[in-house]
């Protein structure tokens, strides 16, 4: 009797992360779109890292379109605003989803990372990018 190797996993349709740029009032606004944490950290970092704003600006994610958040996602958005900072440039944070805000409540992130004004104008599809 031979038995067929076992199938991999497949990724779930929310495992990976897309960050959308576009401008903002006050500066660069990335959306984001599916899940923040450990394994899609690397996707955030990459997206500011590539910002090239001068110090004093605000930099807002956008997070209307995370469907999953965990401890992974609060240490990059740490990471994230570490980055930042040191390059003088704020961070901010507005419409976030269910899962994001229930998260910021429980642990106090939103005691770290503050809200900024929802930009006003329609974004780009956050699924796209």
């Amino acid at each position: 009797m031979t038995h067929a190797a076992p199938e991999p996993i497949p990724d779930g349709p929310g495992t990976a992360l897309s960050c959308t740029g576009s401008d903002g009032p006050d500066g660069p606004v990335i959306a984001l779109a599916g899940d923040l944490d450990y394994e899609t950290a690397p996707e955030l970092i990459a997206a500011v890292e590539a910002l090239a704003d001068p110090p004093g600006t605000l930099v807002t994610l956008d997070l209307s379109g995370v469907q999953f958040f965990d401890s992974g996602g609060i240490n990059v958005l740490l990471r994230t605003r570490g980055v930042l900072q040191e390059r003088g440039v704020s961070l901010a944070v507005c419409r976030l989803s269910a899962a994001v805000e229930r998260i910021f409540r429980i642990t106090g992130l939103d005691t770290v990372i503050g809200p900024a004004a929802a930009p006003t104008g329609p974004l780009e599809d956050p699924a796209v990018g």
